[in-house]
């Protein structure tokens, strides 16, 4: 695994400022692809596939199947795994450093970062991304331990639980694809090194790339160099619509297999000691009541989980993944869509894809 380099305080405004441009560009892109692409079960199955062979990114790869049926997926994460530790009440003080930007809110969040992403690796490595459940419950618990310990407060809210969650599973796609040189806009402050990935070192061939460097002027300059460079290509072989009868029987199958895990929230909320509670909170001369339905929405998150009453059809679908210019299939998954409405969906209770973690 590509090691993670020290944060660099000095950087990180800019930077930031990057990633949230980035960020924005491909949310929109995905909205956009995933409105397109449920309709078609082969393309479901294949941008369910592209996205965890060419990064190991099981996390979004979720946003294609039943998960995200009935809630959007963060909201979903938000629900059953979230809630538990947040605690950003107004009387919640957070470290005196917090919103400061100074070096030393920039060490205590890449400490952060950097410890959170060794446990995430191990957590891959342990159940892998189709046990979503033991992973964000076994993360989220952990990160609560580790902010404490490293800001000295007990303030958790939702939004640091995603970046710090996000951040790591950005950090080991690049360990895998490698990454290129990245320059703020003023062209001579580099906020990302280029380094070689795993990927590139299993598949690539070296070729002549152009690269930005730092030149003699102290500012970004374009120049030719061999690297190693690869690039994966997923493809439907087939996908086998289900007879009736054959629907029918996977409908069941599928509800044996969601039924536990759709009706565990009621326990999982009890173990927490989680309750809906109703607070009155003034301003000025109001009173606002305020909800806060933790138990509630904790069950329904997992009972929004069964979609077995929904589903009318179900395709078979194998993917293969090859590398772009040759035959030879490095990985094949098999997964099963299925059809509620006009859309389609992929099964996630009923898939391996151990298979497309190449690396391990």
């Amino acid at each position: 695994m590509a090691e993670k380099k020290e944060f660099k305080a000095g950087v990180y405004a800019l930077f930031a400022g990057v990633a949230v441009a980035a960020i924005l560009v491909v949310i929109t892109i995905f909205a956009f692809t995933t409105r397109y692409t449920a309709f078609d079960p082969e393309k479901v199955a294949q941008a369910y596939v592209d996205t965890i062979v060419q990064t190991g990114d099981g996390y979004n790869a979720y946003k294609n199947t039943l998960v995200s049926k009935n809630a959007k997926f963060g909201d979903f994460i938000r629900n059953a795994y979230m809630k538990p530790y947040v605690n950003d009440g107004d009387d919640v003080k957070q470290a005196e450093f917090v919103g400061t930007g100074s070096e030393q809110e920039a060490a205590a969040l890449d400490h952060v970062y950097t410890t959170m992403y060794a446990y995430y690796v191990e957590l891959l490595n342990t159940y892998g991304l189709d046990d979503y459940d033991a992973v964000f419950s076994n993360y989220f618990a952990k990160l609560s331990e580790v902010r404490k310990d490293v800001y000295g407060d007990e303030y958790m809210d939702t939004d640091y639980m995603f970046g710090a969650f996000e951040s790591n599973v950005s950090t080991y796609g690049k360990s895998l694809t490698g990454t290129q040189r990245l320059f703020a806009s003023d062209d001579k402050t580099i906020i990302q090194e280029q380094e070689t990935g795993i990927y590139q070192t299993m598949f690539g061939t070296e070729q002549e790339v152009d690269v930005d460097v730092l030149g003699e002027d102290g500012k970004k300059s374009t120049v030719k160099e061999n690297q190693l460079v690869y690039k994966f290509k997923t493809t439907v072989k087939e996908c086998t619509p289900l007879s009736d009868d054959e629907v029918k029987a996977y409908v069941d199958s599928y509800a044996e297999r969601i039924s536990p895990v759709a009706q565990s929230g009621e326990a999982k909320a009890d173990a927490f000691g989680l309750e809906d509670r109703e607070t009155e909170k003034k301003i000025l001369f109001f009173t606002k009541k305020e909800k806060d339905n933790k138990k509630s929405d904790m069950i329904s998150a997992f009972e929004n989980l069964d979609c077995s009453d929904s589903i009318g059809a179900v395709s078979k679908c194998v993917v293969e993944v090859t590398l772009d210019g040759s035959d030879e299939v490095i990985a094949t998954q098999e997964v099963f869509v299925v059809q509620i409405g006009n859309s389609w969906y992929v099964d996630d209770t009923n898939v391996d894809t151990s298979a497309l973690y190449l690396a391990k």
